[in-house]
């Protein structure tokens, strides 16, 4: 018995050609790849103002300046010695990271906020002080009415360290507004 060999016919069929396909999207858009569309309605008065610029950040602290606070002179403030003496302990107490910088709010401006928030464990960072800082003098000089500049102290235990502030009176109380740590 012979076997016939098997022949393979062209095939009329082309070559499939391979394609790029991007695969779904699983998950939801974010909050900012919405298309821009109308506010829902609540009620019979729907007010939909216009974005005025970027957003402002979140913070969970208020702006510690409002901008419209009035100077002080210096017969309007406490006594800026033992004022400065009290900050600077608490901002010693800041930068040891035993207090949060947002209890500082109140009494200092935003700049000098951000700047506390970041420094927030600096003066121990490192040295394994475990003593908690001890403001050991404080020296204020004030150039002008209604502004106070001083140095203090800072006792770590392990070494002493310069804290610099400059205060200024607004509605009757002081404000820091600048602070470095040497």
């Amino acid at each position: 018995m012979t076997t016939a060999p098997m022949t393979m016919a062209p095939s009329t069929m082309a070559d499939p050609v391979l394609r790029l396909v991007r695969a779904p999207r699983c998950d939801p858009p974010y909050d900012d790849e919405h298309s821009p569309t109308a506010p829902p309605v609540d009620g019979s008065l729907a007010l939909a103002f216009p974005p005025t610029g970027p957003t402002p950040p979140l913070r969970l602290v208020p702006p510690a300046d409002p901008g419209y606070a009035t100077p002080a002179t210096r017969a309007m403030l406490p006594d800026a010695r033992s004022w400065t003496a009290r900050l600077a302990q608490a901002v010693a107490e800041t930068l040891a990271g035993e207090r949060p910088a947002g209890q500082l709010a109140r009494f200092t401006t935003l700049g000098v906020l951000d700047d506390l928030e970041r420094w927030t464990g600096r003066l121990t960072r490192g040295r394994g002080i475990t003593a908690r800082p001890v403001v050991a003098s404080v020296h204020v000089s004030q150039p002008v009415d209604g502004v106070a500049e001083a140095c203090a102290v800072v006792d770590t235990g392990a070494r002493r360290r310069a804290l610099a502030l400059r205060l200024e009176g607004r509605d009757g109380r002081w404000r820091c507004t600048a602070v470095e740590l040497v």
